[in-house]
């Protein structure tokens, strides 16, 4: 009956990953009228492709969306379903296969259904976003041995299809892994390459064009409540303003350089999965914008917090269920405004991604500080070195 118990839980989630197949996946919709653009030799960023949205992603990311426009839409949202939940399974084991592998197959089946619980995950389900994909893509190429040739190739895709992975990189290059760095970067430049190669005006206009970097082609208003980030919670904060933004390029260099000295730490310590698992939270703190369906780091770190007893993100994880997010930051679709539009509650609610993320990365300084490590007892002299410019480094920034 106990090893039973663990399969019933995860077939529960299945079926609850299978009831998205008849919603309205709007993401996967701008992913099959992406690959339709290049299919008709139609332009991709020019016009709005489906419900009204644009296409955001690479032209990289454009040419391998191309299979699903060749099949129905059903058919992609039960691969999407059904892919996603395999995806989430896969980052779930090979998290804990990086801390306890006698305990990785049981308790993947028992984790799976409570995270499709949370909206990053229930919501890359229920649109079909790609979020897990990338996800599953990180954890597979970083959690290898660094003997390993290719590794840095799984990141240099990633970020081939959504930017931001190309943290990644920097993590790897303050950990001295320039090899994995080099595959990283060369990955990536291989992925525009192809969209070169394919699309040439489509690759000219993202590339040099502007478009990567129009933060409004996501969401015209970056201080809405959707955009889960630390510019949208410094502009919900502070205002629109000129000042507010030069307030975010500086918090969100002290918060990558701050990031990058603890994920050296505790790389040198063997906390290899904390160390990526920090570095993802981090990509989506400091991004321009963050939906909440791009927190999928979460996985892996509710891994790490029962691994380790970190129960103070529990109630934290709670939050993030649909109906309680939902508070303060409703669905788009949703034409009503918020119930909670003010104080303690609703800044809790509307920003609890980045308090998830500030709270693992102060929990993981105290439990470095007092737990013994038989690998490193301090920090690293890379950490220390990142810590002491920071400080120069915040100093030249500009408003």
């Amino acid at each position: 009956m106990k090893r039973a118990f663990p399969v019933l839980v995860h077939l529960v989630g299945l079926a609850m990953a299978v009831r998205t197949i008849s919603g309205f996946a709007i993401d996967l919709g701008v992913y099959r009228a992406g690959g339709q653009a290049v299919l008709d030799g139609a332009p991709v960023y020019e016009n709005e492709l489906f419900a009204g949205l644009l296409f955001t992603y690479t032209p990289f990311a454009a040419l391998i969306f191309v299979p699903l426009a060749l099949m129905p839409m059903i058919v992609a949202q039960s691969l999407a379903a059904l892919g996603n939940y395999a995806l989430l399974t896969y980052s779930l084991s090979r998290s804990w296969s990086a801390l306890d592998k006698r305990k990785a197959v049981a308790l993947t089946l028992l984790m799976a259904t409570p995270l499709l619980l949370t909206e990053s995950v229930r919501l890359t389900h229920s649109i079909g976003q790609v979020n897990l994909a990338l996800l599953a893509l990180v954890l597979w190429d970083l959690l290898r041995d660094d003997s390993r040739r290719t590794k840095g190739i799984g990141v240099g895709i990633a970020a081939g299809i959504k930017l931001t992975p190309l943290f990644f990189v920097a993590y790897l290059v303050i950990t001295r892994r320039f090899r994995a760095a080099a595959t990283a970067m060369a990955g990536f430049a291989g992925t525009i390459a192809s969209g070169f190669l394919f699309l040439p005006k489509d690759s000219l206009r993202f590339w040099f064009g502007g478009t990567f970097t129009d933060a409004a082609r996501v969401f015209p208003n970056p201080a809405a409540v959707h955009n889960q980030s630390l510019r949208g919670m410094l502009l919900r904060a502070f205002g629109v303003s000129a000042e507010s933004q030069g307030l975010w390029i500086v918090l969100a260099a002290v918060v990558t350089i701050g990031t990058l000295a603890i994920a050296a730490w505790a790389s040198q310590r063997g906390e290899e999965l904390l160390a990526v698992t920090l570095c993802g939270l981090c990509a989506a703190t400091v991004s321009p914008w963050s939906w909440g369906h791009h927190w999928v780091w979460i996985v892996p770190l509710a891994v790490i917090a029962v691994r380790k007893s970190w129960w103070a993100l529990a109630p934290l994880f709670a939050l993030t269920f649909p109906k309680l997010h939902a508070l303060a930051a409703p669905d788009p679709s949703v034409t009503a405004p918020p119930v909670l539009t003010d104080g303690p509650a609703a800044f809790l609610l509307g920003n609890i991604y980045v308090i998830i993320f500030a709270t693992a990365a102060t929990i993981s300084v105290v439990y470095f500080f007092r737990s013994p490590s038989s690998r490193l007892d301090k920090p690293t002299q890379d950490a220390r070195e990142i810590l002491e410019s920071s400080t120069a480094s915040t100093s030249r920034a500009h408003f």
